[in-house]
């Protein structure tokens, strides 16, 4: 049995599809996690959570 050109073709494009998704995915997780760290020092005033009555 002889496989067609045009499904290794898909393959192919399926393969270079999933991996640019994954790379994709990694450096958006990679920029978050650099920029929770980056503000892990602020400080939270719990106050300012509340409603303030008019």
């Amino acid at each position: 049995m002889e496989s067609s050109k045009l499904d290794e073709t898909k393959l192919l494009l399926l393969i270079g599809l999933l991996i640019s998704i994954l790379i994709a995915v990694t450096v958006l997780s990679c920029i978050a996690w650099f920029n929770d760290i980056r503000h892990s020092t602020d400080s939270i005033d719990a106050q300012s959570c509340y409603k303030k009555m008019p």
